[in-house]
C-alpha cells in the first residue's frame, strides 16, 4: 500500500511541467535528507518464509535464533518501515530500481530500528517519459548498538506522459 502523498510543493506542478519549467524548486530541494518516523522490526521465521515466497525461493527450513538469513530478507524487512511520504509532483509514477546493501548478514531473532529518508531527487526534461523526476528513498536497518546492518534503496520515477516524446509508429 502506498503512503499518502505529502502536501503539494507547487500549487500547480503539472502546469509548470507542461511549460517545461523545472520542478526542483528550493522547497523541493529542501526535502532531500528529510527523515520519516523511525520504526522497528524483528527478523522472524515468518518474515523469512514470506521473503522466500515473494522472491520465488520456495520453502526454506526453519532457522534458529542467531542464524544468518538470506540477503533478500532486507527487501521484505524494509516494507515494515513507516514509509517516507514522497511528494507527488507529476501525475504518473514507476518503480525504477530496488537496491540492497549489506554491512553484515541479518540474523534471525534480532530486532532492528528502521530509519527512512528521502536521499535524493533529480530531474530530466524530455525523453521517452517526458518530464520526469527521480526520487531515491532509503531505509536504513540499524542494530541495537547503533551500527548500520543494511540499507534498502528504492528509486521511483514520477513523469508526465503528456510531455513524452513521440516514438516510432
Amino acid at each position: 500500500m502506498r503512503p499518502p502523498p505529502v502536501e503539494r510543493i507547487a500549487p500547480t506542478p503539472y502546469a509548470q511541467a507542461m511549460a517545461g519549467e523545472s520542478l526542483l524548486t528550493d522547497d523541493v530541494r529542501a526535502l532531500i535528507g528529510k527523515s520519516g518516523p523511525e520504526g522497528a522490526a524483528t527478523v522472524t521465521n515468518r518474515l523469512v518464509r514470506r521473503a522466500a515466497d515473494v522472491f520465488g525461493h520456495g520453502a526454506l527450513p526453519p532457522l534458529t535464533a542467531g542464524q544468518p538469513v538470506p540477503a533478500y530478507v532486507v527487501e521484505v524487512l524494509g516494507t515494515e518501515a513507516e514509509p517516507f511520504a514522497l511528494p507527488t509532483l507529476l501525475p504518473n509514477d514507476l518503480l525504477i530500481s530496488n537496491e540492497i546493501m549489506l554491512e553484515r548478514p541479518l540474523l534471525l531473532g534480532e530486532t532492528l530500528t528502521l530509519r527512512t529518508r528521502l536521499a535524493d531527487i533529480s530531474e530530466r526534461l524530455g525523453g521517452r517519459f517526458g518530464h520526469s523526476l527521480y526520487l531515491r528513498s532509503e531505509v536504513e536497518l540499524v542494530d541495537p548498538n547503533g551500527a548500520v546492518v543494511a540499507r534498502s534503496v528504492r528509486t521511483m520515477m514520477q513523469y508526465d506522459a503528456r510531455s513524452a516524446a513521440e516514438g516510432p509508429e
